[in-house]
């Protein structure tokens, strides 16, 4: 492993040019400065409900063509603030330690290349990255900076905190960095860390060439190809002392945080990952595998049917460290504990979607994992979806239910197809992990979704939530298969913070940025009320 050269304090350099930009347009972008609701706000922030037109989830093509769409839709759910962030686009992932809530970028450009990017006008450049918002006035979240490092200029799905060490942690897309901050002061991140796991290639700034490729976050100067790991997704350990990044194409990395400026590379190991979650001790690694795993090659599933999946993996010697750190960079893989398969194509969805979220919670004195399936594109009818898993017996591990929109229904998608969207399952969140009654989904083009799961077996949907979307947003072609549509549709695709002291839900959207929701009376009885009064 070796030290990634690159200025530490870029962050502050973009402060400094956009700062006229992120006192004007932060606070014009964010709900107004007044706590206080006035008449000026927009029908969002009411309590009154914009049911859905078409199926669950559906924004159908009709209603973006005739702007129906572009005023969002919702059940029980209401907007408290909010902030576009500069109306950057492409927020795609969030982490949050106390008042504060950090949401980095994507770019589709890393799937369909720079002609999807919103980046591909080089003035986008300087707001890809960490941006750190204070959300201590919930009405009023403000924009404090935009933080760039070598993992935040690109870290995809890997955005990670914690809140008993305050640290943030995250990998580069497709390569090699990984990123340490230190967060104890939440509203000023600061820089520990930057290191290689695995061995990083970065290509030189090529004349022309990386104008052209301008797509790619931080251009083709700063891109990171990784091997034999892939930076792709992230779990960190209750305790903040470990991490796991998932490469979905290669190996798994198992990461020392002992000591935060100087974190080390225990090992990579096979089968690799789509993303992962951890038990609250951090000796059991919930790893959401997806295709052909035989070696860690991580090929899209159709060669490996069956093998799309969970796998439950005991890591306690990673985490207790009497497993000593691989001479040769790649070690063993960790004792598999059990695996549950399921095929795709048989259980209604398209042959590409793959195993994606794995993530631990408690119920009536069961232990579950809230688990779902990913391909985040449009025209993949029949769209991958969520379930709920029994791991009380960890070693047999049983499907208790699904968690599916109708938009999810194979026989809806002569309905769907023609939407140009991307109704796949995505990430999750709670608003206990250790006695969870309500559970929060989110969907892309589906939005964000509340599910009463009093009994895990038989969820029921209690809310919903579509943002209305930010037409300012850059947009480009094909950027719509992916995240958004701007003016016609938005997609919520990060994890989901429930704050019970206040009773509010914390999302990043894709191009209406950070928002902070509250329920309504119609979301019905058995959603969470407010601790705090």
């Amino acid at each position: 492993m070796k030290r990634t050269p690159f200025a530490r304090h870029v962050g502050f350099l973009v402060l400094f040019v956009f700062l006229p930009f992120l006192t004007a347009c932060g606070d014009e972008s964010s709900s107004p400065a007044s706590p206080t609701p006035s008449a000026n706000l927009g029908p969002e922030y009411s309590a009154v409900d914009r049911l859905e037109p078409g199926l669950q989830g559906q924004i159908p093509m009709a209603s973006q063509l005739n702007g129906d769409s572009a005023k969002g839709y919702r059940k029980g759910l209401k907007l408290v603030g909010q902030n576009t962030i500069l109306d950057r686009g492409a927020n795609f992932s969030m982490a949050w330690i106390d008042d504060c809530a950090y949401v980095t970028t994507t770019s589709p450009g890393q799937i369909f290349g720079p002609l999807a990017s919103p980046y591909a006008d080089p003035k986008f450049n300087p707001l890809n990255g960490m941006a750190v918002i204070d959300a201590a006035n919930p009405a009023n979240p403000k924009l404090i900076n935009i933080l760039q490092s070598p993992a935040m200029l690109a870290p995809h799905e890997s955005l990670q905190a914690n809140q008993q060490r305050k640290i943030i942690v995250a990998t580069r897309g497709g390569g090699t960095a990984f990123d340490v901050y230190d967060a104890r002061d939440c509203r000023n991140p600061k820089l520990t860390a930057s290191i290689n796991l695995g061995l990083g290639l970065t290509l030189p700034k090529i004349p022309v060439l990386s104008q052209i490729l301008q797509g790619i976050p931080g251009g083709l100067d700063s891109l990171d190809l990784g091997l034999p790991f892939a930076g792709h997704a992230l779990c960190l350990s209750d305790d903040g002392r470990t991490a796991y990044a998932t490469s979905s194409i290669s190996t798994n990395a198992a990461i020392n945080l002992d000591n935060i400026n100087d974190p080390k590379l225990i090992q990579l190991f096979a089968p690799a990952g789509h993303d992962c979650g951890l038990s609250p001790d951090g000796n059991r690694l919930y790893l959401a595998q997806f295709g052909f795993i035989a070696l860690g090659v991580g090929l899209p599933n159709g060669p490996a049917v069956g093998q799309n999946g969970l796998g439950i993996y005991d890591v306690s010697s990673l985490h207790n460290r009497s497993t000593p750190p691989a001479p040769f960079l790649i070690g063993a893989a960790p004792p598999q504990i059990s695996f549950l398969p399921w095929t795709n194509v048989l259980i209604g969805e398209a042959p590409t979607a793959g195993s994606h979220t794995a993530r631990w919670f408690r119920n009536g004195g069961r232990t579950y994992l809230y688990s779902s399936d990913e391909w985040p594109t449009a025209g993949v009818c029949p769209w991958a979806h969520g379930r709920i898993i029994d791991i009380t017996d960890e070693a047999n591990p049983v499907k208790v239910s699904d968690i599916k929109l109708e938009v999810n229904d194979p026989a809806k998608c002569l309905q769907t197809e023609i939407d140009v969207a991307n109704y796949s399952a995505h990430y999750v969140g709670f608003d206990d992990v250790q006695n969870a009654t309500t559970l929060f989904t989110t969907h892309y083009t589906g939005g964000l979704r509340v599910w009463d799961i009093r009994n895990p077996a038989q969820p029921k949907e209690i809310a919903y939530w579509h943002p209305v979307p930010n037409p300012k947003t850059p947009i480009v072609p094909l950027a719509e298969f992916f995240g958004s549509s701007a003016a016609r549709w938005d997609a919520v695709p990060t994890y989901v913070r429930y704050r019970p002291e206040t009773g509010h839900i914390w999302i990043a959207s894709y191009s209406a940025g950070f928002q902070i929701l509250a329920f309504t009376p119609s979301a019905g009885p058995t959603a969470p009320k407010p601790t705090r009064r």
